[in-house]
């Protein structure tokens, strides 16, 4: 908990809200509550969404979802940048430091560019297993070596990762890792706009960790541009 707590501190230092949901259906139903009726929802590739059956919640309570894993890759282009300039988007984080920085490896570049700029709100969950203690490299160290390789077999990719567990950028043609993005702090957009809420799903237990000093202190507070879902 000490972990976690300490990683919620320091993003908040860096202009975001931590909040912490007891569960994963709590998660879920403040997600729906959140989200204005009717309007459109964008997921980048999330496990996390994926496991909380986020996509299908958010069909039946009335929301269009935009989602390229559920697309022919004939599609996938124009629904991409579609979903990267839909009212809503839902995605996750590759890596978070204890400090608070925030850090993506994207191939497309649909995801980090909704997160950079283009959805009115952002939902980003980050589980409590992309946490690392040291700093930059340690989060690089973290998606190169576990992160990547696990998310290539699963497409699958038949690449160095995916093979080996080990990158090899000189021999990979079908690289995951081509954008590398580090969010230091609230982009200014979404500065001007208000706050983030942050939720941290402990993977160990199957639920969202408990905050006890901050459990339920964000779930009314309106944001207009980026909540981060920990």
């Amino acid at each position: 908990m000490e972990k976690l707590e300490k990683t919620a501190a320091a993003l908040r230092r860096r202009g975001f809200d931590a909040a912490i949901f007891e569960n994963a259906k709590e998660a879920a139903d403040y997600l729906l509550s959140d989200m204005p009726a009717g309007e459109t929802v964008g997921f980048g590739g999330c496990m996390t969404a994926k496991q909380m059956g986020l996509e299908t919640l958010c069909r039946a309570n009335g929301h269009k979802v935009l989602w390229y894993w559920e697309t022919p890759k004939p599609e996938r282009p124009a629904l991409l940048r579609e979903a990267m300039n839909a009212p809503l988007y839902v995605c996750s984080a590759n890596a978070v430091t204890e400090d608070g920085l925030m850090v993506q490896i994207d191939g497309t570049g649909n995801r980090v560019g909704a997160m950079c700029y283009g959805p009115g709100t952002v939902y980003v969950l980050i589980g409590r297993n992309k946490i690392v203690s040291g700093g930059y490299a340690q989060a690089v160290k973290r998606i190169k070596e576990i992160a990547c390789p696990q998310n290539a077999r699963r497409q699958p990719l038949h690449s160095p990762c995916a093979d080996t567990a080990h990158c090899n950028p000189a021999r990979c043609e079908v690289s995951m890792c081509r954008i590398t993005v580090a969010f230091t702090t609230l982009p200014a957009a979404s500065a001007r706009r208000s706050c983030s809420s942050t939720r941290i799903w402990d993977t160990d237990e199957k639920r969202w960790a408990a905050d006890p000093g901050n459990s339920h202190s964000r779930a009314s507070t309106p944001c207009d541009f980026q909540r981060l879902l920990c």
